[in-house]
């Protein structure tokens, strides 16, 4: 009698619909969730099955069906991991194979389908270590934070915990951490830069001992993996210190996820699919464990506030520093009365440079913050006026005088920089503005007798470039500290006493709505830096708008006891998220007169579902990149029962329209952009 074939259907890593089918060979021991590594295009794959058929699936010819190659030793994606797979890819217009990728990038597949290696003698469950440093004593509030956390968790809704910078939030955050783990539960503990995760990393290492595993882009492949892998074979409970791509790990039964700085705009992934929210995709995978979630801020979003307001949340606050002292002390210095009046040398005014002076001579620590890296934002010849410009995007080339290149910070291209005007020819060019370099350099020659150091994305290529600067600084061995968006971060520094902001006005300078809140966030967490340790601190900012509403807001708090609320208004009344749901349309093609073309038909169909607030298409500031014209949209939709139903609809014409156009249009969907 013949043996009826099995077939399944294989979930691959790839921009596919569907998944694809696939014959099993008789006898094989396969599950849902199993990984496989399949024939594609002749090449070996590597795949998750998510269903088993015992006939072939209707419509396809039997002969093109290929075989299974092999059955990885590798335990199966839970059902948790799969159905959390699909809520991503719903939530966020893309396909289950995007976010498989995501999930698991190339060099992690390559892992996978590497035969394991034969242990010597059977490995038994690690078992925990114990506490080198046992948890510190909560002070009153924090007991009173982590009593209201408590009671909301007894809700079972998601918390968001208040808390002014060095309140102790963390020590809350390891509390409840210690006991999930006392009870056998995983928990995930979510940080919005690399950077801040090596320090806190010490203070959990001491706490918990070999139960910490980190995850994040920086560690290598095989570092990463073995997170992975450890989580899928060992039930000793793990507390998992990661970056947005940690919620793809697969936790066994994940009983705590915490969300630190939940409103970090890193949270949100840009570049590619699935354009992931990092703190909303935790909250879905919390839901699928049933785990508690608290997200932990000293500038709560909007978005939370909301949840807050509509009772999706509950709330608990945290309202005074852990060692007590001031709040920090703010200076505005405006910048067009010091220029009047001559008190400016180079990028600072006198006044800031003074102040400088009185804090290093007291054995304190000055950090400057600037939004733009480089040593000139852009060159200008002076004999023309041609600014020179990447020859691939719509954008300034930057000046970047540690490699003497000027280098387009979009698209990668660089060349050297000869002086040389490339429009009239004649040597003339002169930079325009100051970058984090230019600083660095101007203080040097300020503060000669002291150690002045950068902190960006050019020195801090490496793992061990940044750890050090980190370092260095912590332990005071660095006088002055330049930086960008990278230092605002979570960051602890005893000896800080001085922040300054300097051009504080390319912070309101972004036409977004977003813009005053990212600003007074940003702000905030600057002022939160200096004088952690109950002593006063300050923050100094130059400005050309002393008088801006954001900064008004900051100096005057008593006036505007609750900016979120007002900020909240200002959306309501406007109809922006998070009242309504927004999507992000971008289009993009080398021929700028079939981008427009795209774009009609884009809007037909977009009305054609229903849909009736859509903005554009409109050209972004910067319309040329790499060598493609960009246009967009900004489609708004209702939060009503309708709303998964409309954006299904939207994303099928989209894909309808993208395969018209045989793949030489891109077009990208962007849920909930940042």
């Amino acid at each position: 009698m013949a043996v009826e074939k099995r077939y399944v259907e294989v979930l691959l890593p790839l921009r596919l619909k569907d998944a694809l089918s696939y014959r099993l060979p008789e006898g094989w021991p396969v599950e849902e969730g199993s990984w496989v590594q399949v024939p594609l295009r002749g090449h070996p794959a590597l795949g998750v099955v998510l269903q088993i058929r015992d006939s072939a699936p209707v419509g396809v010819n039997l002969s093109g069906i290929e075989a299974v190659e092999a059955v990885l030793d590798v335990p199966a994606a839970s059902p948790i991991e799969r159905q959390f797979w699909q809520a991503v890819a719903d939530y966020y217009l893309c396909t289950t194979g995007e976010v498989l990728k995501a999930a698991f990038n190339a060099g992690i597949q390559k892992q996978m389908l590497q035969p394991p290696k034969p242990r010597k003698t059977p490995r038994k469950a690690a078992s925990p270590a114990p506490a080198e440093n046992p948890l510190c004593e909560l002070s009153e509030p924090q007991q009173a934070a982590l009593g209201q956390i408590r009671a909301g968790f007894a809700q079972h809704k998601p918390v968001l915990l208040h808390g002014v910078t060095g309140s102790g939030k963390t020590e809350i955050y390891l509390h409840l951490a210690a006991e999930q783990l006392r009870q056998g539960h995983d928990v995930l503990y979510l940080v919005p830069e690399i950077a801040i995760s090596k320090q806190l990393e010490q203070r959990l290492a001491a706490v918990f001992g070999s139960q910490l595993m980190v995850y994040h882009s920086r560690a290598t492949v095989p570092q990463r993996y073995r997170v992975m892998d450890t989580l899928r074979r060992d039930p000793t409970p793990r507390i998992v210190l990661g970056t947005r791509s940690a919620i793809f790990l697969p936790f066994r039964q994940l009983g705590l996820v915490v969300v630190d700085e939940e409103h970090d705009r890193s949270y949100k992934q840009d570049d590619m699919a699935p354009r992931y929210n990092g703190r909303d995709a935790a909250l879905m995978l919390a839901g699928l464990h049933k785990a508690r979630v608290l997200l932990g801020s000293a500038t709560p979003s909007c978005e939370a506030r909301f949840n807050v307001q509509t009772r999706k949340f509950c709330a608990a606050e945290l309202p005074c520093r852990y060692y007590g002292g001031d709040a920090p002390a703010i200076e505005i210095i405006d910048m067009a009365q010091a220029l009047r009046l001559h008190n400016v040398e180079g990028s600072f005014s006198r006044k800031l440079l003074k102040e400088m002076a009185a804090v290093l001579d007291a054995g304190r620590q000055v950090m400057v913050f600037r939004s733009r890296r480089a040593y000139a934002p852009a060159v200008q010849c002076e004999v023309c006026g041609e600014v020179e410009k990447c020859p691939h995007c719509n954008v300034a080339l930057s000046y970047h005088r540690f490699n003497n290149t000027l280098s387009c910070h979009y698209c990668g291209y660089h060349r050297p920089y000869t002086l040389r005007c490339s429009a009239c020819d004649e040597v003339a060019l002169v930079e325009r503005g100051s970058g984090t370099e230019k600083l660095e350099e101007e203080l040097r020659e300020a503060f000669p007798d002291r150690t002045v150091a950068r902190f960006d994305a050019d020195t801090t290529q490496s793992k061990a470039a940044e750890e050090k600067l980190i370092r260095d600084f912590a332990a005071g061995r660095i006088d002055i500290l330049v930086g960008t968006q990278m230092i605002t971060k979570g960051f602890d520094f005893e000896r800080l006493a001085l922040v300054a902001i300097v051009s504080a006005d390319s912070l309101f300078a972004v036409q977004d709505f977003r813009s005053d809140e990212r600003a007074y966030q940003l702000l905030t967490q600057l002022m939160g830096r200096s004088g952690r340790r109950g002593e006063a601190g300050k923050l100094v900012i130059q400005t050309f708008q002393p008088d801006h509403p954001v900064l008004q807001r900051l100096l005057h708090p008593e006036e505007n006891p609750d900016p979120v609320a007002r900020l909240l208004d200002e959306r309501k009344a406007f109809a922006y998220p998070p009242y309504v749901r927004l999507i992000a349309l971008t289009v993009k093609d080398q021929y700028e007169g079939r981008v427009w073309n795209v774009c009609r038909l884009i809007k037909e169909a977009a009305e054609a579902i229903g849909i009736r607030d859509i903005a554009g298409p409109t050209t972004p500031a910067v319309d040329v990149v790499a060598g493609e014209h960009i246009a967009q949209f900004w489609i708004k939709l209702p939060r009503d029962r309708n709303l998964a139903a409309t954006k299904k609809a939207l994303y099928s014409r989209i894909n309808q329209i993208e395969r018209d156009f045989k793949g030489h249009t891109t077009l990208i969907l962007d849920v909930d952009p940042s």
